[in-house]
């Protein structure tokens, strides 16, 4: 890459960031006008095509102004339309703007009072979605509490939704033994329904008296907590609904939106003055290429990342290898050369202490999804004597008496939910779309379901993407009767999720 190709791609990289930051909001499958013709322009317009955004170049602002309900990228231009987006109330204010499957949803439930006086218990990243879906679940008549793990917790949304009724069982202070507390708190209030990230609320509730007495089911958000559900002697004593294995949740969460999320907070981490290390260029290597891998693969290459695949099923690995990747068998060997490492897998003990030792000394260690020890840093501090030293925000260099180092960011937590905003407020919005469904399965269905892990039913599920489809359409529509004689590229067609 020449030196003029690299400043054209990292400018891409920064005025994605800034997107991503300033919005959180998607670029896959929205409308993105690109002010200027000059190739670092061009470079950005193509940087948001390998993500999935439909691009078209215009000479001018007032040229772009013909395609209404399209993101501008003009300079230093507010992506935000005149709003704020700093307090916590300003950010479930745009979220909420944004989240049309939840509110057509929650709006069934409301005029049928289906969940009217019902206690619905949350245990899910707090953070503005999140409230979102509270914040709707009560006004369709629900009683409605949150729990969140510490790491998970945004200090500020929390304090939002206590103050609108909301009850909390969230301290983003908390050590594990507070947090224990409170997770037991929020279980002792004989819930009806329970919604959960990672089953270890649903898990606890089989352990905790009198927790599942009133509770008709359940429904788990992800792949890890479904495997954790597995290891439940005997399994779940109520139906737990599998929202994470509906097409509306792991198409677009798994695939689309966590890989552009990670991608962005490992950025903004790593380079947080804007002026240091890109992924343009940088190798890459990216463990683990179910659709989480596949994702972040996907928008690490758009920004000009060269990556590395290793997975030991074959099956994903040729997969890695069809879609244009160089492909390893060895992860040990991979690190050796690796500027940054990503763990995609959602399995424990995924980077050992060996790989830590092996990787390149100041390499940049994350976990995208993920579960507790992904990276097994712990081990190197107990047996290999590293030690941590603080770098910056959710970063710290594992220090080892050798002289060797790595930097991990936030020490191995799921990067986009523990040092992030989670993901991009629309594909939250599918997620949680199929959340609600998963709960009005429960009431229609749960005292015939039996306990166990169920589907979701595919009506359900298809519903919740014709939902968002239809705003996506709608917005194409738009589009559609607008004048391209100004386009400096022809456009892309109607959308698709």
């Amino acid at each position: 890459m020449t030196q003029s190709s690299h400043h054209q791609a990292r400018y891409a990289e920064l005025i994605f960031r800034r997107y991503a930051r300033e919005t959180n909001q998607l670029v896959a499958g929205t409308r993105h006008a690109v002010i200027g013709g000059d190739p670092q322009h061009a470079a950005l317009a193509d940087a948001l095509r390998s993500m999935g955004a439909h691009v078209r170049q215009f000479a001018t602002v007032h040229d772009a102004a013909a395609w209404p309900h399209t993101i501008t990228h003009a300079g230093t231009a507010s992506y935000l339309e005149g709003r704020a987006r700093s307090t916590a109330a300003e950010r479930i204010a745009w979220a909420t703007d944004h989240m049309p499957v939840v509110a057509t949803l929650a709006r069934d439930l409301a005029e049928n009072q289906r969940i009217a006086g019902l206690k619905i218990g949350m245990c899910l990243v707090l953070e503005p979605k999140t409230a979102v879906l509270a914040l709707t679940l009560a006004a369709a008549g629900a009683q409605v509490s949150v729990y969140a793990h510490p790491e998970e917790t945004d200090a500020q949304i929390a304090a939002e939704l206590a103050n609108r009724g909301i009850t909390v069982f969230a301290d983003a202070t908390a050590n594990p033994d507070r947090a224990q507390e409170l997770m037991d708190e929020f279980l002792n209030q004989h819930l009806n329904l329970l919604i959960d990230d990672g089953a270890r609320v649903i898990r606890r509730a089989h352990h905790v008296a009198g927790a599942l007495d009133e509770l008709i089911g359940a429904a788990e958000e992800t792949t890890s907590g479904l495997r954790n559900l597995a290891k439940e002697p005997g399994g779940p004593r109520v139906p737990v609904i599998a929202v994470n294995n509906a097409r509306s949740k792991t198409w677009f969460d798994n695939a689309v939106g966590t890989g552009q999320s990670c991608v962005s907070t490992i950025l903004d981490i790593i380079d947080p003055g804007q002026d240091g290390w890109s992924i343009v260029g940088a190798d890459v290597v990216v463990a683990g290429y179910g659709p989480v891998g596949r994702g972040f693969a996907r928008h690490v290459r758009a920004l000009g990342g060269l990556v590395t695949v290793v997975d030991t099923d074959p099956t994903c690995a040729l997969r890695a290898e069809i879609d244009g990747y160089q492909v390893r068998a060895s992860l040990v060997e991979a690190v050796a050369t690796a500027d940054l490492i990503v763990s995609a897998t959602g399995y424990a003990a995924t980077i050992t202490p060996d790989m830590l030792r092996a990787a390149r000394p100041g390499a940049y260690i994350a976990v995208a999804g993920g579960v507790d020890d992904e990276v097994q840093w712990g081990d190197a501090i107990r047996h290999d004597g590293a030690t941590w030293e603080p770098v910056g925000f959710a970063l710290e260099s594992l220090r080892y008496p050798n002289g060797h180092h790595v930097n991990i960011l936030d020490r191995g937590g799921c990067i986009n939910c523990t040092a992030g905003e989670g993901n991009p407020i629309e594909i939250m919005d599918l997620s949680f779309g199929v959340q609600l469904s998963a709960l009005d399965v429960l009431l229609t269905r749960g005292r015939d379901l039996g306990p166990g892990v169920h589907p979701i039913p595919e009506r359900a599920d298809q519903r919740v993407s014709a939902i968002a489809l239809a705003q996506f359409v709608h917005t194409a529509d738009a589009h559609s009767t607008a004048s391209t004689d100004t386009d400096v590229r022809p456009g892309i067609g109607r959308p698709s999720l």
